[in-house]
């Protein structure tokens, strides 16, 4: 699994884990250093199990002896199937205004359309990647 896929799939993956859009998550992850813990643990964590992960993700969040008060455990395939085609939208963001990785995923999570793709009742997140790109594409050329 690349580290784009991987990162992707732990942003979708604790999204659905906590009923959260995942714009949301990408948002917390950033304010607690998940990113970049993920970033410079990859060669480590991609290996373990997404519970494995989620421990340390809460408690990189709440602390070791804090409850996790977001944890609802509504999960739904829909961000194993964000996770799947996440990577290929960020590629072509990479590729479309020369940033980087980081900056790729930041810019969709911090777009409208990423937050349309974080939301399930939209279904945006069932449309291929070169459609949700290109939405993306419209959005930013209207700024």
């Amino acid at each position: 699994m690349s580290k784009l896929s991987f990162k992707a799939f732990c942003i979708e993956k604790y999204a659905d884990y906590k009923s959260m859009p995942s714009n949301e998550v990408y948002n917390l992850f950033e304010r607690h250093g998940v990113m970049d813990m993920l970033n410079r643990d990859y060669e480590i964590l991609h290996g373990f199990g997404f519970e494995y992960i989620v421990r340390d993700i809460d408690r990189l969040i709440f602390g070791e002896d804090k409850e996790d008060r977001l944890c609802d455990d509504r999960s739904s395939a829909h961000g194993t199937i964000r996770a799947a085609t996440l990577p290929t939208i960020i590629e072509l963001i990479m590729n479309e205004y020369c940033v980087s990785e980081d900056e790729a995923i930041k810019m969709f999570y911090e777009s409208h359309i990423g937050s349309c793709y974080a939301d399930d009742d939209t279904g945006l997140y069932g449309q291929s990647a070169l459609y949700v790109f290109s939405l993306f594409k419209e959005e930013k050329s209207e700024e």
